[in-house]
């Protein structure tokens, strides 16, 4: 079965994904396959410096930094970036659901809903908290201001937004306001119920 675990910036997916993976569960995240796809020598990293220029680069390796500066400057560089990247992530992707050999397959999709990539899963796992606590943790990031913040989090649907693009497929939500030992239970909870389907 292939799931996706989705949810808002800074609500708790990778948390969920860490306890799922402890679990047995095969977790492949799509954050991690792009940083894969832009490394030193790559074609994604050759194809942001050809059309961004080279100041983007730090040396051999990608500015994040700047390539988040450019992404939050207006809607036509984000456009740019995705159309390079999205297609060398989802690929990826595609070829490491084939390898997994795990009866539950989960994938951290943090656009899913956004770029309507439902169509690739099963069934989808939305991690949320309120706004308050998201903005919260994400300003506890590293260089991350309180406008970066709220730029990151307004850049993606709102929870209700998510639920209304998904409601195609089933979808199980967990709601990420507690403790970690709360969160942990209802990851354990939701990891019986797949099991069983």
């Amino acid at each position: 079965m292939k799931i996706a675990l989705t949810g808002g910036i800074a609500c708790g997916k990778s948390e969920a994904s860490k306890i799922m993976r402890d679990l047995g569960v095969k977790i492949i995240s799509l954050d991690t396959i792009a940083k894969d796809v832009v490394e030193p020598n790559t074609p994604g990293l050759k194809q942001l410096a050809d059309t961004f220029g080279k100041q983007i680069l730090d040396g051999e390796n990608l500015n994040r930094n700047k390539l988040r500066e450019l992404l939050l400057t207006n809607k036509e560089n984000q456009t740019t970036i995705e159309n390079i990247l999205h297609p060398k992530i989802l690929e990826k992707m595609q070829m490491e659901l084939k390898q997994a050999k795990n009866p539950l397959k989960v994938v951290e999709v943090p656009l899913l809903a956004e770029k309507n990539l439902g169509y690739l899963f099963d069934r989808a796992i939305v991690v949320s908290c309120d706004e308050e606590k998201q903005l919260k943790r994400l300003k506890n990031r590293p260089n991350i201001n309180e406008k970066q913040a709220k730029q990151l989090i307004n850049a993606q649907f709102s929870h209700n937004e998510r639920l209304k693009a998904l409601e195609s497929m089933p979808v199980d939500i967990i709601e990420n306001n507690s403790e970690i030992i709360e969160m942990k239970q209802k990851v354990k909870d939701l990891y019986q119920k797949l099991i069983n389907l």
